[in-house]
């Protein structure tokens, strides 16, 4: 096993014991979201069951995303980590956040359809989209991780409007057939709203399908164009947290 596969397994594990409040807070909030969704399966028809389950997994799918990117500071300036670039490549930094807030996130995925199919009767969830939707939404957050890392350090409500931002562009507190087709179209046109619908009509059991292919292509082609963009400027980005890291110390 090399050093970097180490280095993912230890610091996977060491999410549990640094900052340990930061990461367990997704958590948290999936255990909330689940128990409101258990005591609404219990007093609403099917058809309500339903609406209820695809605002809950879309509300969760964002705190995933929006967790990864954030918590991701916590172990980026720990002990000297965004310094010592040469060591450890700041992909492998970022990992272990990632891959943890990913376990947590699946877990309670499947943990929450579970519940719902007790009530409403039959398993819904295609395991193959899951995890299709899953490896897209990773690759598609770490480019806006490496981004959020250069910038200095936003304080709670710049957090919280972006998050609340996120929670408007995608559908979770509407659904995308109750909007215009050009309102709905514009709104496809974000990265984010192909993961959170994607996710959401999975569990709803609609997995994927041909039909879905010119959203992949759309997407595939986003995350070509980000992904050129983070390699042109990584070198920049990299110097740029450096020393952002050096003049938190002085």
């Amino acid at each position: 096993m090399n050093f970097n596969m180490k280095y993912l397994i230890k610091h996977f594990y060491y999410q549990m014991s640094h900052f340990k409040m930061h990461n367990l807070t997704p958590l948290l909030l999936y255990l909330i979201s689940l128990l409101f969704l258990s005591i609404g399966l219990f007093t609403l028809n099917d058809s309500d069951s339903m609406r209820y389950l695809y605002i809950v997994i879309g509300l969760n799918t964002v705190v995933w995303l929006f967790s990864m990117v954030v918590l991701n500071r916590n172990t980026a300036f720990y002990k000297d980590s965004i310094v010592k670039v040469n060591y450890m490549p700041i992909f492998y930094r970022m990992m272990p956040a990632v891959l943890f807030q990913t376990f947590v996130f699946v877990l309670m995925l499947s943990i929450t359809v579970s519940t719902a199919s007790l009530v409403i009767g039959f398993w819904q969830m295609n395991i193959f989209s899951l995890l299709y939707y899953v490896v897209v939404g990773v690759l598609l957050i770490i480019p806006f991780t490496l981004l959020y890392l250069i910038f200095g350090n936003p304080n709670d409500r710049v957090n919280m409007a972006v998050f609340a931002v996120l929670i408007i562009s995608v559908p979770i507190i509407y659904l995308p057939e109750n909007l215009p087709n050009l309102f709905n179209d514009i709104l496809s046109l974000n990265p984010f709203y192909y993961i959170v619908n994607g996710l959401q009509l999975n569990t709803a059991g609609i997995s994927w399908n041909v039909n879905r292919l010119p959203h992949d292509v759309l997407f595939f082609t986003q995350i070509a164009v980000i992904y050129l963009w983070i390699f042109k400027f990584y070198e920049k980005m990299k110097f740029n947290i450096y020393n952002f890291n050096k003049k938190r110390q002085d």
